[in-house]
């Protein structure tokens, strides 16, 4: 499929059932078999939503719809909780010749605090193919036609007036499959998505530096230094983190997959080929089950009933919704106008996960016009739904030649909506927040709010402010507050304002949460050699009892001697033969002595033996040193 996994055949219903259309409303069976009641023809806001079936105890509202958002594709909410929308005006063609592009970037203001967002106002219009959106300093980095752009607007008038191309280079080669998702990292990096084409990336400010190729890989920059990297992931048109920086991403016929090594890794040893370095913790492709209550189309009939247009994955963490629902993981499928949920669970190194509930969606509509595309949590702890609402979601350049200028291309040009999911016993309405005046002491404090968009908005504004005063109430946070997601926080904080020491990361390195020994580690990292203390205490953490961190302990320590007492997963064996550096025979000898202390069928049995000689094997030989041959 394409760049938000869209629809990609909803256009031969148009020809099939050209007499049911002229219907508008007829009853068939949909895929988990319930007889239901199907639209056809656009609806009003009102009238679509009363066709959305959502979890029970839960509810529905509508946030914002046409004419104050149209083609919605991306919704972002800032530290005054204005909601910025990205809307793809320009889908899906572009401009035609002597015409200017239409994508814009808007605001929205819930003027009356009653939940619906009723005023907009156009903050940078006549862009090309906008995907994304990410505040920053007062102002937005927005994902556009083949760059990364930074707006502000420095007159009070919500009009952006200060426009600067940050990174340039990204693929431009189809409309859809482009750079989306900026997001604020836990390490105060913004990350990008690829969208699938990659592209050699370059700052726009220093021409004379060499563009660095992200084909088949994700992007990342500092803000504040603009030093950028290409990392693991290649996602198509999604991307999320959970509480501790783990980051997922999505194609269209993978809802979740889970970044679990960062390619610099691999430079460790570069005689080690790991075969992938994400992770699909949802069933994919072929395996991938969805069930519809509308129609839907798609291009094989052996796809029926599965993702076949992943996007906008995200995972909940806005405290609101029932606690089941926190950590679960979201995706839109918009060719089933459906919100997928997975139950995710740690697993080993990396996560796996189940359907919320077994043949019913999370979110679906009747509403074929109804299209999710994102996915957002808000600082009401509720989960919205971006709609971008059409009746074909679908780039021409995957239909037949006789299709491409159909004129139902552009049905629903003029629409979209925003829809909240809160518990239906809960007020949804909340005052907006004002951070942007808060002091930093208040900030500090909202580390350990409930609602990871307090978290991460507190975060990202105390690192903007580099308020250093901060450092002594951030030190005792980590030291002695208790919950470990604040702990991890205020770690990161003090990263971003230069103010961690070793003595502080010793402390973390102790800590008895092992999700706050992750980050320790990930923090300690690039002091190893200048401190033995903290290599000492990394290299002890390889055998720690927690698969998470024996693998980033192996990973930091890398190259290393090891000795391999335990492993979870073939991801923490992919950790010791990179880590292995030229001590594979050493390693391969230990572990077969060890056997003999084995249980038989102990958790901690490797699955795969042959695999596994074959591989330490193969490391010593290349080696070519002379005591590791003889181990062998």
């Amino acid at each position: 499929m394409l760049h938000f996994s869209f629809n990609r055949s909803v256009f031969l219903q148009r020809m099939c059932f050209l007499g049911l259309l002229l219907l508008g409303t007829i009853l068939i069976q949909s895929s988990n078999g319930q007889e239901a009641e199907q639209v056809h023809s656009p609806l009003s806001p009102e009238a679509s939503l009363e066709h959305i079936l959502v979890s029970p105890g839960l509810r529905v509202e509508i946030v914002a719809h046409e004419p104050q958002v149209v083609d919605p594709v991306a919704m972002r909410f800032d530290e005054d909780g204005r909601l910025w929308v990205v809307e793809m005006r320009d889908y899906p063609r572009g401009p035609q010749e002597g015409e200017r592009p239409r994508s814009r970037v808007s605001i929205l203001r819930d003027e009356d605090t009653d939940g619906y967002f009723e005023t907009a106002t156009v903050f940078a219009d006549h862009l090309l193919f906008a995907t994304g959106i990410q505040p920053w300093q007062g102002g937005v980095f927005v994902t556009l036609a083949g760059q990364v752009a930074y707006m502000k607007d420095t007159t009070g008038d919500d009009r952006a007036d200060l426009v600067e191309t940050w990174y340039t280079g990204f693929a431009e080669a189809n409309p859809q499959l482009r750079a989306n998702h900026p997001r604020w990292g836990l390490d105060n990096h913004i990350y990008i998505a690829n969208g699938l084409r990659g592209g050699a990336i370059a700052d726009a400010q220093r021409p004379n530096q060499e563009p660095v190729s992200i084909n088949g890989m994700d992007f990342r920059f500092d803000p504040r230094t603009r030093k950028f990297a290409a990392i693991s992931g290649a996602g198509q048109f999604g991307m999320t983190f959970d509480d501790y920086g783990n980051r997922f991403v999505c194609s269209n016929r993978n809802p979740v997959m889970h970044i679990v090594m960062e390619n610099r890794y691999l430079e460790k040893n570069p005689h080690v080929t790991v075969p992938s370095l994400r992770h699909d913790v949802a069933n994919a492709g072929a395996a991938s089950r969805i069930y519809p209550i509308a129609r839907s189309w798609t291009t094989s009939n052996l796809h029926g009933g599965q993702f076949t247009a992943a996007c906008g994955v995200e995972v909940y963490r806005g405290g609101v919704l029932p606690p089941e629902f926190y950590g679960n993981v979201f995706t839109c499928d918009p060719t089933g106008h459906l919100v997928h949920c997975e139950r995710m669970q740690p697993h080993g190194v990396t996560f796996t996960s189940q359907p919320a509930r077994e043949g019913v969606e999370f979110f679906a509509s009747r509403d074929e016009w109804c299209t999710p595309v994102n996915l957002e949590v808000g600082p009401d702890g509720a989960l919205y739904v971006v709609d971008i609402y059409r009746a074909v979601i679908e780039h021409p350049q995957w239909m037949p030649v006789e299709l491409r200028d159909r004129t139902d291309l552009y049905e629903g040009n003029d629409r979209g909506r925003i829809y909240r999911i809160v518990p239906t016993s809960s007020d949804s309405i909340q005052p907006a927040p004002q951070l942007s005046t808060a002091s930093s002491t208040s900030l500090v404090e909202n580390l350990s709010h409930s609602n990871a968009w307090w978290r991460e908005t507190s975060a990202r504004l105390l690192v903007e402010r580099n308020d250093k005063t901060m450092g002594q109430r951030l030190h005792r946070m980590v030291q002695g507050h208790a919950l470990p997601v604040a702990r991890i926080h205020a770690l990161w904080v003090l990263s971003g304002l230069e103010l961690v020491t070793d003595e502080l990361l010793q402390i973390a390195l102790e800590d008895q949460d092992p999700r706050v020994i992750e980050q320790a580690i990930a923090l300690a990292e690039g002091r190893l050699d200048q401190s033995d203390r903290l290599r000492d205490q990394v290299r002890q953490l390889g055998h720690y009892k927690d698969p998470r961190v024996r693998y980033r302990a192996t990973l930091a320590m890398a190259p290393c001697e090891i000795v391999l007492r335990e492993h979870s997963d073939q991801w923490e064996l992919w950790a010791v033969l990179i880590a292995a550096g030229n001590h594979a025979g050493d390693i391969l000898e230990n572990w077969l002595v060890g056997q003999d202390n084995i249980p038989p069928n102990s958790a901690v049995q490797v699955s795969d033996p042959r695999r596994w000689i074959t591989e330490l094997a193969g490391l010593a030989a290349v080696s070519n040193e002379e005591q590791q041959l003889r181990a062998v």
